[in-house]
């Protein structure tokens, strides 16, 4: 009986050296694929919350015109009440109809309705410059008005502190001109800091 070379299979297993070369080569593509990941969840983040607050100065402003009275979006941690403090927008923030002011800052009264709600976010800092820091209000005619019905306008910035971002990715800027129109700007120069914007004004 013969046996023809052809039909011998020869299984052979990786040596040491082909073993420790692939090793070698997954750990590069491992230290080069972490950076990219740790990129893209930060930037996912950041589009995430500046299209979120985006979407609510829009309803709110198209809420307060079909209404034919004030609505407002402040920042709030419980989804209830607004906070004046010194954290930022990522602590979340309501939507209410607001046709009673009685201060300078704002408040949900009695009788008046939340009508959205958004949570926390993580992995970037929302700050606004003056009243922008705690509130965007929008009165019957769709104009941005402040507690005290002075024309309200301004940036509010959404920041990542990643060092995953360079300077120039790593921030978009809520513009709010005085006639309630909100569009979304990349500022350059941003450091990791993520400190409010500056108070130049806005062209929508």
């Amino acid at each position: 009986m013969s046996i023809h070379s052809d039909s011998i299979r020869i299984d052979r297993g990786l040596t040491l050296i082909e073993l420790m070369v692939t090793l070698s080569v997954l750990a590069i593509l491992a230290t080069l694929a972490v950076p990219s990941f740790q990129r893209q969840i930060a930037a996912a983040r950041l589009s995430e919350a500046s299209n979120e607050l985006l979407l609510a100065t829009a309803r709110a402003r198209t809420e307060a015109i079909r209404l034919g009275q004030r609505v407002t979006v402040c920042k709030s941690s419980n989804g209830a009440t607004c906070d004046t403090g010194s954290a930022g927008w990522e602590t979340g923030w309501i939507t209410f109809i607001d046709p009673t002011r009685t201060a300078a800052t704002p408040s949900v009264d009695s009788g008046e309705t939340v009508t959205f709600q958004v949570g926390a976010f993580n992995g970037v800092r929302i700050l606004g410059n003056g009243d922008l820091a705690n509130y965007v209000s929008y009165a019957a005619d769709g104009r941005s008005k402040t507690m005290t019905g002075a024309f309200l306008a301004g940036k509010i910035r959404i920041c990542s502190p990643s060092a995953a971002l360079n300077d120039d990715q790593r921030a978009r800027d809520l513009c709010i001109s005085s006639t309630g129109r909100a569009v979304l700007t990349t500022p350059t120069g941003v450091s990791a800091s993520c400190s409010a914007p500056p108070s130049s004004a806005c062209r929508t």
